[in-house]
């Protein structure tokens, strides 16, 4: 690959990380994507979602946000951040049923994928075999961004 190809790479993945905004970074091999969990209510564009990663001790470092899906499935507009950190994995699983329990009780839908076991590279390929996320790899570091 000629040198202008690799600057140009470099630039077009910057600006993907700029424009994309990771709401998760995950470094391996101490953390791993441990769950993805989407509720939604029919008919409607909004969505809430928790994305978590499992740390080196065990516990759950989490994002929970509202966004709006657009036509490309992706969550382009976020608010709303709920931020946990260091949990341990009971407390994330209430959470997730909380949840779940609430969006169940008004007819909505929720889908949880769980990773754990899996290396981010298995993930980013479940990911994009079931058109559920967008992920970005740096190929020379461990860091994963989604």
């Amino acid at each position: 690959m000629s040198n202008k190809k690799k600057r140009n790479a470099q630039h077009s993945f910057q600006n993907l990380q700029r424009n994309l905004k990771p709401i998760i970074t995950i470094n391996e091999p101490d953390e791993s994507l441990y769950v993805i969990a989407d509720f939604s209510l029919p008919g409607t564009s909004r969505m809430r979602r928790i994305m978590s990663k499992k740390l080196a001790n065990g516990n759950i470092d989490a994002v929970i946000y509202e966004g709006i899906v657009g036509p490309d499935r992706i969550c382009e507009k976020k608010f709303n951040l709920l931020y946990m950190n260091d949990a341990p994995k009971d407390k994330f699983w209430k959470a997730v049923q909380a949840l779940q329990f609430l969006y169940q009780a008004a007819s909505g839908i929720s889908e949880v994928r769980n990773y754990e076991g899996k290396s981010m590279r298995q993930a980013a390929d479940l990911m994009r075999q079931f058109d559920s996320a967008q992920v970005w790899m740096e190929p020379k570091k461990r860091e994963h961004n989604l």
